[in-house]
Order: C-alpha cells, then structure tokens, then sequence
C-alpha cells in the first residue's frame, strides 16, 4: 500500500513532462503567456493529443492517490478529507479534458463546453488548495515544518491567483502565474506524499 502512495509524486510529474511534450506540438505556444488549457482548445494542433496525454492520466494518479489515503489510516480523519480532495482533483481533471476550451477561450460568449471545463478547473484548484490549508492548520504526526510549508504554498498560490487574474486582460505572464499558482500546490502533494513514504 506504501508504494501507491507513490501516486501522489507520479500526478505532478506527469503533468509536467505531460504539458512539456504536448506544447512542442503546438506551433508557437508560450508557457509564460498562454494557460495549460489551451493546449487542448478546440482546433488546435494538439487538441486530441492533450487529454490522453495530461487530463485523464493526471486524474488517474490524483484518484489513484486519493484512494489510497482513504484506506492508508482510515480513523485518521484528515488523511480521509484528503483523500478525497485529491479524488475531487483528478475527476476535475478528467472533467476538463472531456469539455475543453472554445477556440476562442469562451471570449465573449462562451460555450456550454467552455463553462464545464470553467467550473471544473475552480473545483480542482479549490480542492488542492483546501487539501494543502488544512495540512497547514490542524494537527498531525508529519514534521512541524511540513505546517509552515503548507501555509506557505497557500500564500503563493493565492497570490499568484491574484496575479493571474489581473493579467487575464492582456495575457501577459498569465501562463507564468498559472504554473505558479497551480505549480507549488502540486509541489505540496509531491512532498506529502514523499513524508508519507518515509515517515
């Protein structure tokens, strides 16, 4: 059961190599200014690849990941809420590659599809952070700085959000704030999961 815990380091991994591999194909792509989605946009060079490439795999390993702090110590009860974050977070992940982004990003109006995939990304980000806020907050056998690390990543992540926000308008640095902001909360879950192995 330990080495599945493993998941948790492979779901960020893949990710990045996932996203690293996909953008090669994508004439002109710019992970500073363009977001992680648009990888897989309708119409794009990429569009079927990016799912089964980075969306449903990804998932997999967070589900993967979930499951096993669920039956890892099932009375532990913040392991449990974990768990099933990170089950929300690769179901999200599933979600958005199953709906992906207008050709245009749903600039204006967006579509159906597009407001899906909207509505998953808030609930994958939101699940990671929470799972990451509540490690930062309530009590538990991990190192003490582990507490502080995970306040820590919350406070980049929101900022970067924030960042990331402002730069929707003009698309400057959006690509670099996102990897940011989603980046060190997949960072955390890398090393949650390490801690758990060796601990």
């Amino acid at each position: 059961m330990k080495l599945l815990i493993l998941a948790g380091v492979a779901a960020p991994l893949w990710m990045l190599a996932g996203v690293i591999i996909v953008a090669r194909l994508y004439p002109g792509y710019s992970h500073r200014h363009q977001v992680m989605s648009e990888l897989g946009a309708r119409n794009r060079a990429t569009t079927k690849i990016h799912p089964w490439v980075n969306n449903f795999p990804i998932g997999f390993w967070f589900v993967l990941f979930g499951v096993v702090l669920l039956k890892n110590e099932p009375t532990n009860s913040l392991q449990f809420l974990t768990g099933i974050l990170m089950m929300v977070q690769g179901s999200s992940h599933w979600v958005t590659g199953l709906f992906p982004c207008d050709e245009d990003m749903g600039i204006p109006k967006p579509s159906a599809g597009q407001v899906i995939h909207n509505i998953a990304g808030l609930v994958m980000y939101f699940s990671l952070l929470i799972a990451c806020l509540l490690w930062s907050i309530k009590m538990h056998g991990l190192p003490t700085w582990f507490s502080l690390y995970s306040a820590f990543s919350v406070l980049v992540s929101v900022v970067a959000l924030v960042l990331m926000l402002r730069a929707l308008k003009t698309n400057i640095n959006l690509g670099l704030y996102q990897r940011i902001n989603y980046g060190v909360l997949a960072a955390w879950v890398m090393v949650l999961s390490v801690l758990m192995i060796i601990g």
